[in-house]
């Protein structure tokens, strides 16, 4: 078979498509290129539309990387160069080449067969009339559809910015997705091992899978007090890579000495340090001794790939405790340790921007998959969740770690809650096997300003309470939970807190605990003490109500999960 770098145009002689590209003034600013290209594929079965594609997007340079053109001549020969490239950014695809519908057989054959939802492909015809627009955007999965006549230079370029903008974006989350998959699936195998160096060689092969770096990893110890009686005394305790012959010497003989520095800075500062492609993840044990894990990586560490190690190795860092202690014994009670240290406990972080907040989880058994977050998304704007995964026990608390940290993640590139949830719906979706799922309630407030926006994916409408004494349901599940039908959408609604007003959110664990005689806690008992109580700090209205749902189910089993969340608003007038 033909190499498809290689083939070549057809024989034939192209129609004169000098006027394809009106000549258009194209902006540009220069830096520092990566190496890494952009891959844009060209299929149309006249050599002119290729010649001016290309000279008009050859100094196109998105997030210093610069195109590299894959060119293709018919559908065939589309569907087998997009098969030896699946990291292909973005196609031109001509519809009408050796059959009238070959780039729409095209257009399935990347979605249906290779299951390709990355791509993004611009449908261009110079035939309108033979692939209506309005039948074609909803009969395929295309994501612009353009005619011949109209591209000019500029509306080409801004097409393909677009394209790679999306395609970025959806591969950070894509990646996201599959790295936290990664770290779901590392834990059982951690939780196993009955030695260290099965513990640490577990970790640097997770995290080497996790990140798919070059394996120069290192997991290192230091075997002196914090109090620095013996400061740069870290040992390697395990390495891969050109780091794998080193297991027990001093680190300060195996690294460069700009990579020790970095250990150094780490070990003085107490904090993870990152440097280009270079980290060190500083944590610590509860014992007199820190740890460090070292990436040497081949690219540079972007923003998600250092979530996703702090998270890893946080994680961990709880795991390493218990082994040393317990030798992995009692995996159920690491892996609620695990659960709880991913919920924020640091209350007090929000209090200087005038929240108020006080949470609290309580699974049923040991894990569970409730779960509540908060965090700031930029100077003002703090973005508040609880969820309820329709299970019990370590699935749901896999699913629920790997729903709220996709959160964590798409909130800081979508500001819109609704776009949040239906981001996070479509890859929870994902090989859902199980067909597990998630009700979400998740807002986002400006705390100087007290309007928020918020959204609900399935969920226990919060109570708002008023700063005049009325309390009121914030309406209902407006839309399904995450996790059932892929492609829904999520309404988003806004609302306007004063000075002190208070939302109250919760999860069916509260309204649904049984007392002796199965009578439910229900919504009247959870209003009434909400108004007991209102005007309180936000701790003394949970401690309220997780009081008196103690009192209620006195002598019975707790069914469900528990979770609260309450915050008071102390800003503005």
């Amino acid at each position: 078979m033909e190499d498809p770098l290689s083939i070549k145009p057809p024989e034939t002689q192209s129609d004169d498509l000098d006027d394809l590209f009106a000549e258009e003034t194209e902006g540009g600013a220069g830096a520092v290129l990566s190496k890494e290209k952009w891959k844009a594929m060209i299929v149309d079965d006249e050599p002119g539309v290729h010649d001016a594609t290309i000279l008009s997007l050859m100094d196109v340079v998105y997030n210093n990387k610069e195109l590299t053109f894959l060119q293709a001549y018919s559908g065939a020969e589309a569907k087998t160069l997009i098969e030896g490239n699946p990291d292909c950014s973005v196609i031109f695809l001509d519809v009408v080449m050796e059959r009238d519908d070959a780039g729409l057989q095209v257009v399935r054959y990347i979605r249906d067969v290779l299951k390709n939802n990355l791509v993004r492909i611009i449908l261009r015809t110079g035939q309108p009339g033979q692939a209506p627009e309005d039948k074609v955007i909803l009969q395929y999965e295309i994501n612009d559809y353009k005619s011949k006549s109209e591209l000019t230079k500029q509306k080409l370029y801004t097409a393909v910015i677009a394209a790679l903008r999306d395609y970025s974006n959806l591969v950070t989350i894509d990646g996201t997705k599959r790295g936290l998959e990664q770290i779901i699936k590392a834990f059982p195998s951690l939780f196993e091992v009955q030695s260290m160096e099965e513990f640490t060689s577990g970790i640097l092969t997770q995290i080497c899978s996790l990140l798919r770096l070059d394996e120069n990893s290192v997991y290192c110890l230091d075997s002196s007090f914090l109090s620095g009686s013996n400061p740069g005394n870290i040992i390697v305790v395990k390495g891969t890579g050109i780091y794998g012959q080193h297991d027990g010497e001093l680190a300060s003989a195996v690294f460069d000495p700009g990579d020790y520095e970095i250990l150094l800075r780490a070990e003085a500062d107490q904090r993870s340090i990152f440097a280009g492609n270079k980290c060190a993840v500083y944590f610590r044990n509860k014992t007199s001794h820190y740890n460090m894990v070292y990436i040497n990586s081949y690219r540079e560490l972007n923003e998600i790939d250092r979530n996703m190690i702090e998270i890893f190795c946080n994680n961990v860092s709880i795991a390493f405790e218990n082994i040393e202690k317990h030798k992995i014994q009692e995996s159920m009670k690491l892996a609620k340790d695990i659960q709880m240290g991913m919920l924020p406990v640091n209350f007090s972080d929000v209090t200087a921007n005038g929240i108020d907040l006080y949470a609290f989880m309580r699974p049923a058994r040991e894990v569970g998959g409730d779960f509540y977050d908060f965090f700031f998304i930029d100077d003002t704007r703090l973005c508040f969740v609880v969820g309820d995964v329709a299970d019990k026990g370590v699935p749901a608390a896999f699913f629920m770690a790997v729903t709220k940290t996709l959160i964590r993640v798409i909130a800081g590139l979508y500001s819109s809650p609704g776009e949040i949830l239906r981001i996070v719906n479509d890859y929870l979706c994902k090989d859902n096997e199980k067909s597990m799922f998630v009700t979400v309630f998740i807002g986002i407030i400006d705390t100087a300003s007290g309007r928020c926006s918020y959204s609900n994916g399935g969920h226990n409408p919060p109570y708002i309470i008023y700063s005049s004494g009325e309390i009121k349901s914030l309406g209902e599940a407006d839309d399904i939970p995450l996790g059932l039908i892929a492609q829904s959408q999520f309404i988003s609604n806004e609302l306007t807190l004063s000075r002190g007003g208070a939302i109250f959110l919760y999860t069916d664990g509260v309204t649904e605990a049984m007392d002796m005689q199965d009578n439910l806690f229900d919504e009247d008992r959870l209003v009434a003490v909400l108004g007991e109580h209102r005007g309180k700090s936000s701790r003394e209205v949970v401690e309220a109500v997780m009081g008196r749902l103690e009192e209620f189910t006195a002598g019975a089993e707790q069914s469900d999960d528990i979770t609260v969340l309450c915050f008071n608003y102390n800003t503005g007038e």
